[in-house]
């Protein structure tokens, strides 16, 4: 646990600067954000939320790809030959890149629903006010913040992979390394979304059914309202595949790779 923590730190201390850069950059511009809209309209504050949410599940890969980058040139000798295992490693930088996005949905989260709070123009909203909305808000972000850190976590996996791949192909391909991460993403999209739509893949994960229900609307005209669907045979494939691959980006790096 000790170990853990002391990698965790390490990565902190990497990126310290670079997150509270982000962290400012982000506190200034949603700050103005927030004021335009007051001025002007809601939608000023809403819009870019929204593409931040779209954005952010692809923040733990970034960081992972960016600080694998940054090892496999600069520090490998330490690095692949440093006490701990390489799943240790590879889990304290996505935790770290996990804590940095939490920090990310936070703050959005904040500046949000001060937006929303100080809007002086209710036919905006709909007509509704805060206390009738923010329910309604806090229960959306929380699936939108959950959905997010899972597809960050997933995405994230994959990226390591990719990065693996990447340093594994260098001795053979050389400048062309590359391809070899082409590969690994080409079969996470078009092989997997391949794989969904077969018959197999929808009668091992198609059980346990989970409804996702919006139970805050104000003004709803039946108690809650159905705004997803999930499977938990789907959950527990996605779960068991994340650690899979994290599992063999750990033993590539182990077994497989050259310093």
């Amino acid at each position: 646990m000790n170990a853990c923590l002391n990698l965790m730190r390490k990565e902190y201390r990497m990126t310290r600067n670079a997150a509270l850069l982000t962290v400012a950059i982000l506190i200034i511009g949603g700050l103005w954000l927030v004021y335009l809209s007051y001025r002007y309209n809601i939608g000023i504050v809403l819009a870019p939320a929204g593409m931040l949410l779209a954005i952010l599940p692809f923040y733990p890969a970034m960081y992972i790809l960016k600080s694998l980058a940054w090892e496999w040139k600069v520090t490998p000798h330490l690095w692949l030959h440093c006490p701990q295992p390489a799943w240790m490693l590879l889990l304290a930088k996505l935790g770290v890149a996990l804590l940095q996005m939490l920090v990310i949905i936070a703050i959005a989260a904040g500046l949000l629903l001060l937006g929303i709070y100080i809007n002086p123009h209710p036919d905006q909203l709909g007509g509704y006010n805060l206390s009738s909305l923010l329910p309604l808000v806090v229960e959306a972000g929380l699936y939108a913040a959950s959905f997010t850190v899972a597809a960050g976590i997933y995405i994230g996996a994959w990226a390591a992979l990719i990065s693996v791949a990447n340093a594994m192909a260098g001795n053979i391909l050389g400048r062309f390394r590359w391809l070899a991460g082409i590969a690994v993403f080409a079969t996470a999209t078009i092989g997997f979304g391949q794989l969904q739509q077969t018959m197999i893949f929808k009668q091992i994960t198609h059980w346990g059914l989970i409804n996702i229900g919006l139970h805050n609307l104000p003004q709803a005209p039946r108690p809650d309202i159905i705004a997803g669907q999930l499977f938990a045979g789907e959950i527990l494939f996605y779960i068991l595949l994340t650690a899979g691959l994290i599992a063999l980006s750990a033993w590539l790096i182990d077994h497989k790779i050259e310093v």
